[in-house]
């Protein structure tokens, strides 16, 4: 099964410490004159503002450890560590130099095409991913890699299909015995200014300024960073709050945030590691205390050690509205059933319920959702 890895790096976490107010102001660099209408946001959450005419912002109820983000179309983005109150900020923004280009495929793939391919991979491609919208697609750059791929050819049929195609860099061998052509190898995107995008079903408008994003085909991965600031849409409806729950409830969100609390069996979730033998060919399941391999790092980061290599199945045990299940209700339910893998020595946990880096990677429900489904890391259950 393909294993997509949806990549937030949400610096900024839902603690229990006190709430601050944060204030401040931003002038441009070169001119000293105040910058209005830039957007200040908590990185990976639903907190911030647009200036005004003076340049100023104040932020209320902010809990620390965060990350700041400054974004304008006019000027590079600025983000700024916060761990702890102090005066009001004063940020000078630097103007960009000039507009960049991008890169743009120069395959026979229209960019109407590689649009629709790249709305799939990042919003998904459910009801909710193709109900999401992306309002200024044109800020989007595209690329890609190739690689050479050789074919057989043994009947008139294939031969006929293969000539109709006319494949990137195509070429037969001198005895049309053999067909070689560029197969695509990932898909890259990067966006000239901050994305909006609509989540009609969550009722959020996302701002999103995406510094990279990446799909791999050949590995079956997607990966994208960037900052995201979720905005309430005008009108915020029990539908929205109730898909919202639908949202959360057994996602890879609330995973991290029962792993870091310590009650994963209270909140539904029982992992088991898959152990896969080669001689015989045959899989074996193994209970797996994940915890234990779970150290603190900082007040708001966390990591996972010593599982590099290993497989393990996430098993999520919910009601008819997916609320979960105590552990003696567990036999008379089937579970939904999601995976991860493990890359790297270390795997980054982020308070509020992000996974921070790419060495790991979900599959199964929890995988397979796209954009369309994202929460900001200071959502709470109502």
């Amino acid at each position: 099964m393909l294993r997509f890895l949806l990549l937030l790096f949400l610096l900024c976490g839902c603690s229990l410490s006190a709430q601050h107010t944060l204030t401040g102001s931003l002038t441009d660099e070169t001119t000293g004159e105040p910058v209005a209408f830039a957007t200040v946001y908590l990185d990976g959450t639903s907190k911030g503002e647009v200036t005004g005419d003076d340049g100023t912002f104040t932020l209320t109820d902010v809990s620390l450890p965060a990350t700041l983000v400054v974004s304008h179309l006019n000027y590079d983005n600025q983000t700024l560590n916060l761990t702890a109150p102090g005066p009001p900020l004063t940020l000078r923004l630097s103007p960009q130099d000039a507009v960049l280009t991008g890169v743009e495929v120069t395959d026979r793939n229209t960019r109407a095409e590689t649009l629709a391919e790249f709305r799939e991979l990042l919003l998904g491609k459910d009801a909710w991913g193709k109900k999401a919208v992306i309002r200024n697609e044109e800020a989007l750059r595209f690329d890609r890699d190739y690689y050479q791929r050789t074919l057989t050819v043994d009947n008139e049929k294939i031969r006929s299909m293969l000539l109709a195609k006319n494949r990137r860099g195509a070429r037969w061998s001198e005895d049309g015995t053999t067909y070689t052509y560029e197969q695509r190898k990932n898909l890259k995107a990067i966006s000239l200014g901050p994305l909006q995008i609509d989540l009609p079903h969550l009722g959020y408008q996302l701002r999103m300024d995406l510094s990279e994003f990446r799909a791999d085909y050949q590995e079956g991965r997607r990966a994208y960073l960037g900052t995201f600031f979720f905005s309430e849409a005008d009108k915020v409806k029990k539908k929205h709050l109730r898909n919202r729950e639908r949202a959360y409830l057994g996602s890879a969100m609330h995973f991290a945030r029962s792993l870091l609390s310590g009650n994963l069996a209270r909140n539904g979730f029982k992992v088991v590691e898959v152990i896969k033998h080669r001689q015989p060919k045959r899989e074996e399941i193994q209970e797996i205390e994940l915890t234990d391999y779970l150290h603190q790092v900082s007040d708001h980061l966390w990591e996972l050690r010593g599982l590099q290599g290993r497989d393990f199945a996430v098993l999520y045990y919910g009601d008819g509205r997916q609320r979960p299940l105590p552990p003696w209700k567990w036999d008379r339910t089937q579970p939904v059933q999601a995976s991860f893998h493990v890359d790297g020595e270390r795997c980054l946990l982020i308070a509020g319920g992000g996974f921070g880096d790419a060495n790991i990677a979900f599959s199964g429900y929890m995988g397979t959702r796209g954009l369309a489904w994202g929460l900001p890391v200071d959502y709470t259950l109502e």
